[in-house]
């Protein structure tokens, strides 16, 4: 798995891409539960130092779950007046890492809240776009993280 500046060194449009579809808005992660089963949340992600973070309340039930398995996949969300998906969208999956609240990722996220945050990395395992155009069927780019990041 790759770092988010990993990714974007080996694919600067598909980060770009990425980076227009997350700015200021939420996206769906999607982690796995105890049992196995799905579950999403919509979160705010930003880049910093490199990374792509993600924050979950420090009461939160995924705080267990994560720390089971850190496996995530998001997908960012459509601008809600575009139901045509001519904004495109970005997909993501890999893996999770809790970050200290010292971290300069986490010193630099954009917000502060009232209640008690826990900080993650995202790793870049695999990341998609997916434009729709005119043609019949959308034009996906793909990127995979060799082996070795």
């Amino acid at each position: 798995m790759a770092t988010w500046a990993e990714f974007a060194d080996a694919e600067p449009d598909l980060a770009a891409f990425a980076r227009e579809r997350m700015a200021g808005r939420i996206v769906y992660l999607a982690t796995l539960r105890l049992d196995g089963g799905p579950r999403v949340h919509p979160v705010s992600p930003w880049l910093a130092a490199g990374l792509l973070c993600v924050s979950f309340r420090d009461t939160s039930p995924m705080l267990r779950e994560v720390g089971r398995d850190p496996r995530y996949a998001f997908h960012t969300a459509q601008p809600w007046d575009d139901h045509t998906g001519d904004h495109g969208e970005f997909m993501a999956r890999g893996s999770l890492e809790e970050l200290a609240p010292s971290h300069p990722a986490v010193v630099a996220r954009p917000s502060q809240t009232a209640y008690g945050l826990v900080h993650y990395a995202c790793s870049v395992a695999e990341a998609v776009a997916t434009e729709y155009t005119d043609e019949e069927m959308p034009v996906r780019r793909r990127w995979t993280a060799p082996p070795s990041a």
